[in-house]
């Protein structure tokens, strides 16, 4: 797993890396009716981009998984009724070890 995981990040990280010093001039980020603007560097408004993407993307999954978690949640709440129950409905019995226990007998 370790191999596979190396194998595919060190090609993406140095595909990152000839990114960024590929795309290193700036670029003005400018909201228009405000007089705010500030420049950064292409690669990182790329790399900003990539990372509010897979929060957002991750937020949207972990949302809609909300449901499956929550009949997840009533169904063990339905089981643990259950096993009390049979807990309770059955007679008590000698515990595993000692219904195991063959009595011996010494033969003559």
């Amino acid at each position: 797993m370790k191999l596979l995981l190396w194998l595919l990040l060190l090609p993406l990280t140095l595909i990152f890396v000839a990114f960024a010093v590929a795309n290193r001039h700036g670029v003005t980020i400018s909201l228009d009716p405000t007089p705010l603007s500030i420049e950064v560097p292409v690669y990182a408004l790329v790399f900003v981009a990539i990372f509010v993407g897979l929060v957002v993307g991750g937020l949207i999954a972990w949302m809609r998984a909300g449901r499956w978690r929550r009949q997840l949640r009533a169904e063990q709440r339905t089981i643990r009724r259950l096993e009390g129950e049979m807990q309770e409905a059955s007679p008590t019995a000698p515990a595993p070890e000692a219904a195991s226990e063959v009595p011996t007998t010494k033969a003559a």
